[in-house]
């Protein structure tokens, strides 16, 4: 039997972002094969740390031991509350200052040029310029001049990277969609109108494009607050748990000797719609 290659792409979300942890621990559990992974904001840090060499566990603990000043550098507000130095610096620290070439698994990221609105698409050079590009979000955290472009949140034009994964050469691809949790809340910072208005914008995105992956993963994430970085655990949990739900149909789709798994899995989505 072959198996079909597999590509994992990575969405953006913030802190909800710990869930992709998760993911990955379950097929690791399952012993998936992942060979392509691309990742925007978020799932581009989980993305890189994973592909340079980094463990799921080592990374859990990374996210759990990290304390805000050691990544926080509060800035005079120009172009964002946060400098993105200190951040940048222990992501070049964990992927080892790799290039991409270097990287144990194929990887690419998504960015947004802010002065056109075009995707940018990163698979070559530093990866730790890479992804500190992919999670500037907006006001946030300032963004970054690369190669002559201003570059930020690749979850802006891009929340689910599938087609990148595609591109990559990926012939079985699993999205997941760390949701945008769009509700009544208490509005109570400005991280809380930014981050708000970013759910707004990317759902209005997903409900327009969808996402054309052969399997979507969407971890429960409501009780999850974007802003904070201290749910770690219960995020991998749900990233995990979300990922055992839908094992048994990722299996027949990695099968490419199984000529009538995609009106199977076509049967599954429609009696078992999430």
């Amino acid at each position: 039997m072959r198996l079909k290659k597999l590509g994992l792409a990575l969405g953006s979300g913030a802190a909800r972002g710990f869930a992709h942890l998760g993911v990955l621990q379950a097929l690791e559990e399952k012993k998936v094969r992942i060979d392509y992974i691309a990742g925007c904001s978020i799932g581009s840090m989980i993305g890189a740390l994973y592909c340079s060499g980094m463990s799921v566990m080592e990374i859990i603990d990374l996210a759990v031991d990290i304390e805000p000043w050691e990544w926080i550098d509060i800035s005079v507000p120009k172009t964002g509350l946060i400098q993105g130095r200190r951040i940048e610096q222990i992501i070049k620290k964990y992927t080892g200052n790799k290039r991409f070439e270097e990287l144990e698994k194929p990887l690419a990221i998504v960015a947004t040029d802010l002065s056109t609105g075009q995707r940018v698409i990163l698979d070559q050079g530093y990866v730790h310029k890479a992804v500190r590009a992919s999670i500037a979000i907006p006001g946030i955290i300032a963004p970054i001049e690369l190669d002559g472009r201003i570059l930020a949140d690749g979850g802006i034009v891009d929340p689910v990277p599938v087609e990148l994964v595609k591109h990559m050469g990926a012939e079985y691809t699993v999205g997941v969609n760390l949701g945008s949790w769009i509700e009544e809340k208490k509005i109570s910072s400005i991280y809380d109108v930014i981050i708000q208005s970013i759910d707004i914008l990317q759902n209005e995105i997903l409900m327009l494009r969808g996402i054309d992956a052969d399997l979507l993963i969407s971890p429960y994430l409501k009780d999850i607050n974007p802003v904070t970085f201290n749910q770690v655990k219960e995020c991998v949990h749900s990233g995990r748990e979300a990922a055992l739900e839908v094992i048994d149909e990722l299996y027949l789709g990695l099968d490419s000797t199984d000529k009538m798994g995609w009106l199977r899995n076509l049967v599954r989505r429609k009696n078992n719609p999430r």
